[in-house]
């Protein structure tokens, strides 16, 4: 039998908070509510789901190996610890809540190893350089402007580098499964993780891209399976999917 642990509801927001293109401050509170609940799980789906991104983001840096990577919206450090773990990337984690930032650094502390890896509480506006690789890993879906956001990553990636997004389709199969299974059936995440309407379709996410000087080089579905817990990539695209996509020089 599986064993699924329960998430709490996440509370609903008791005053008006600010916005910008980037920033959803009820956004950003709804994910210092689970901030607890980083790392405590290492069946946790979106922890597995490195199966998939973490070789995704080394497609993009080329055969030599080694490179600058820049996790955009990193949370409590799945994806940017799991890629310093690589022993050959730099890699620098930017989010904006500083709950997550302190998990990430209090996490990557316990690493036996010394890892390259950086973090900082802000805005991707905020950082400044440039990144062999950008990648932005289950945020997109939650920012007020998609085309803001991606403008702003794609700004930071270096001529020829790469640009990486997963994220949720918006179809009836990603209401059915992301959001009413996962949500209130499974408890994968809390109730209110996400919102239908603020789910992106890949054209507008890859036209997005485009229009920032990229080429689109993969779009593949992702499909997780809850009893071998395993992710997979598939040519379905309803529900989860990866864009990675090159900077035209």
């Amino acid at each position: 039998m599986l064993c699924l642990r329960r998430i709490p509801r996440l509370k609903a927001c008791s005053r008006l908070l600010s916005s910008s293109p980037m920033r959803d401050e009820l956004e950003v509170e709804k994910f210092e509510e689970l901030s607890s609940e980083w790392w405590r799980d290492d069946k946790d789906p979106l922890l597995l789901m490195n199966q998939l991104r973490v070789p995704l983001v080394r497609s993009l840096i080329g055969g030599g190996g080694g490179g600058t990577v820049l996790d955009v919206g990193c949370g409590g450090g799945y994806l940017a610890e799991s890629l310093a773990r690589e022993g050959d990337l730099s890699v620098t984690g930017v989010d904006p809540s500083k709950e997550m930032i302190r998990i990430a650094r209090a996490h990557a502390a316990l690493s036996p190893t010394v890892l390259d890896l950086e973090y900082r509480c802000g805005m991707v506006e905020d950082v400044e350089g440039e990144w062999d690789v950008v990648v932005s890993s289950e945020v997109v879906e939650h920012v007020p402007c998609v085309t803001s956001f991606v403008e702003q990553c794609a700004r930071r990636v270096k001529p020829g580098g790469g640009l990486m997004f997963t994220t949720i389709n918006r179809t009836m199969a990603s209401w059915a499964l992301a959001i009413v299974a996962a949500e209130n059936i499974v408890g994968f995440v809390p109730p209110g993780t996400h919102e239908y309407h603020k789910l992106v379709p890949p054209q507008q996410l890859s036209g997005a891209i485009r229009d920032c000087g990229f080429e689109v080089e993969k779009t593949v579905g992702m499909r997780y399976n809850p009893l071998t817990r395993q992710w997979s990539k598939t040519s379905d695209l309803s529900v989860n999917y990866a864009i990675t996509a090159r900077k035209l020089t």
